[in-house]
């Protein structure tokens, strides 16, 4: 599931009660003395190629992760609040976008010590980290959607839902993104636990069910963090390229290779791991033959895969704000006023005032009748 994608690597690598179903699947019960090999109807596979790449590079690529997520979402997220009193939909969006984003970087750290050597932090971190992982992974993914669906009405329909209703309608709808995120990693609160492989003495941070539970939460991580999504983004995007390619100017064509850069980053970052968990699922379920040196080679594939799709974390700020004039705009005058607060009233922005960002010009294009 999830948990796969923060590292599971190494422990069903090497605990001795591997599988019958493939090499991955977390045990029932790690502090069971297996005496016997009969529950298996395949050898375990040797690990020696994954687990290498896993202590070698995951530490470092979770890091850079890190760092690079944190500056970035960080710096949105402080640009926002600077402006909270008049933030847009959009705007609210992708604050609450930034802090997911946060709150999820937040987490690599410990699954890269989890990755190089062993978990250490107990059961209790366990489930706080695992769950709190989950919770902003599908938090992203659907505020995404959120974003694109509030472009679509406001572009497509001329329909400002969020400005003409009531003030926390916007803030409602974030709270209900939450809560069913929440709701989503309530099988991490409950089945993660700090397990030990008394064979090799080494302690992971593990779901503790069977194989069949980990096949149905890979279900709901493909359904609800990803294809929905990416389905509603698709549509809401199509819409609004429909529309904006009716019109003509430079500042409508800005919209329009946002509105195309998005949905692709999202698709391109995400779709090559959940290729790879498909394939895992489909040989867990016996409809592909076991096969050890493919198996092998999917592990690295899907340490590799998973490092690309926590770099959308990263992506965000650039997609979402940093290509806005408007966010620059705020930005710097937000240094201003933090560094040289003498100047304010002598300094102006690098770029014109009548500049939006782009999702502003995309509101433009709709409200003028296009």
């Amino acid at each position: 599931m999830l948990l796969e994608m923060l590292g599971q690597h190494q422990v069903f690598q090497t605990t001795d009660f591997e599988f019958i179903m493939n090499e991955t699947s977390p045990p029932f019960d790690y502090e069971l003395d297996n005496k016997s090999d009969t529950c298996c109807t395949f050898p375990p596979c040797p690990q020696d190629l994954s687990q290498k790449f896993d202590q070698t590079f995951l530490p470092v690529l979770y890091s850079l992760v890190f760092v690079l997520g944190l500056l970035g979402n960080g710096a949105v997220a402080v640009v926002l609040l600077s402006q909270r009193a008049t933030l847009s939909s959009t705007d609210t969006f992708l604050l609450h976008l930034a802090v997911a984003d946060v709150l999820l970087v937040l987490t690599l750290p410990l699954w890269a010590v989890d990755a190089a050597i062993q978990w250490v932090f107990g059961s209790g971190l366990c489930k706080v980290a695992g769950a709190l992982f989950n919770i902003n992974f599908y938090a992203g993914a659907l505020l995404l959607a959120c974003i694109s669906f509030d472009r679509y009405l406001s572009i497509v329909h001329a329909t400002q839902l969020y400005r003409r209703g009531p003030p926390a309608r916007v803030t409602l709808t974030c709270l209900m993104v939450w809560g069913l995120c929440l709701l989503f990693a309530l099988p991490d609160f409950i089945f993660l636990s700090a397990l030990q492989d008394k064979r090799h003495k080494v302690t992971y941070c593990r779901h503790n069910f069977p194989p069949v539970g980990r096949t149905v939460l890979r279900g709901l991580q493909l359904v609800a963090g990803f294809l929905l999504p990416l389905l509603v983004m698709a549509y809401c995007y199509a819409r609004i390229l429909a529309v904006l390619l009716l019109s003509r100017g430079q500042r409508r064509l800005r919209a329009m290779r946002l509105v195309v850069v998005v949905v692709v980053a999202f698709a391109l970052c995400w779709s090559p791991y959940h290729l790879v968990v498909l394939v895992e699922t489909l040989t867990d379920l016996e409809f592909l033959a076991r096969d050890c040196n493919r198996e092998s080679h999917m592990n690295v594939a899907r340490s590799v895969t998973e490092c690309l799709g926590y770099m959308h974390c990263c992506l965000n700020p650039m997609l979402y704000a940093f290509v806005g004039a408007k966010f620059r705009e705020r930005m710097w005058l937000l240094f201003v006023r933090l560094g040289c607060p003498e100047q304010r009233q002598h300094q102006r922005p690098p770029s014109s005032s009548r500049w939006e960002s782009s999702w502003s010009e995309t509101t433009e294009a709709s409200n003028s009748g296009l």
